[in-house]
């Protein structure tokens, strides 16, 4: 066994010791119990950056009614202090027509985060962050999966959140313990849920899945929407399909 003092020397010689892997998750988004949308992200290892990219599309019966689509993309490194984004977009369409478009460059050590001019963002706008690393919509999740890992003691975890219409303040706070159904057998998930904030957000990480969201639950006014992990392809392992449930 590795003595705790070797364990810091090597993340002090190496930061970037802990790696994410690179996988291929699928989701499927339901409102209120009502499946509507699937969701393909993928996360790409490019030398010392990470390229990290999410591609939803309506399915089933509202595909028939409506065609909407997202995607969205993250460039990020890591640190000592975990995931710190580099380059945010997303785009969203509604029957082949553009609804959202931003873009965003970030700049942790300098504090800054700049919009790139895109059709829905005509003006370059910048905007003050505290110091430390910076996340977006995206990695967010993947920041919490990389420190729920390598931080086990900690409970609280606090993040900067550029979204390409501001920075946000996110606190979530870690829960160990709980379970729930993975094809069917019971396993012990983390949960981490959203405080100090108005939109409740739960979301449940497993070690077994790399520490990835299995399923994420947010309230918003009269809906519930659900993320639910239904396949996983982790680089050089075998694919799991997966059925998750309370």
């Amino acid at each position: 066994m590795r003595s705790p003092a070797l364990i810091i020397f090597t993340i002090l010689i190496n930061p970037t010791a802990y790696a994410l892997k690179a996988h291929t998750a699928n989701y499927q988004l339901s409102i209120n119990g009502f499946k509507v949308a699937k969701e393909v992200r993928t996360l790409h290892k490019l030398d010392k950056h990470y390229f990290y990219t999410a591609n939803a599309i309506t399915s089933g019966l509202v595909a028939l009614i409506k065609d909407y689509s997202i995607a969205a993309s993250s460039t990020f490194s890591t640190n000592r202090q975990g995931v710190n984004a580099i380059h945010y977009q997303i785009i969203e369409q509604e029957d082949g027509k553009l609804v959202k478009n931003y873009a965003i460059d970030i700049h942790s050590k300098n504090h800054t985060v700049v919009s790139i001019l895109t059709k829905t963002q005509p003006r370059i706008k910048t905007w003050q962050s505290k110091s430390g690393n910076i996340v977006d919509p995206l990695s967010l999740f993947l920041a919490l999966s990389n420190d729920l890992e390598y931080n086990p003691n900690q409970s609280i975890f606090t993040y900067q959140v550029a979204n390409g219409k501001s920075i946000e303040q996110h606190q979530y706070k870690r829960t160990n313990g709980h379970l729930i159904k993975i094809n069917k057998q019971s396993v012990k998930a983390i949960k981490v849920n959203r405080i100090n904030a108005n939109n409740n957000i739960e979301a449940y990480f497993l070690p077994k899945y790399q520490y990835l969201p299995v399923l994420i639950e947010q309230n918003k006014g009269n809906k519930r929407y659900t993320y639910t992990l239904t396949g996983l392809q982790i680089k050089n392992k075998v694919k799991d399909k997966l059925q998750v449930s309370f």
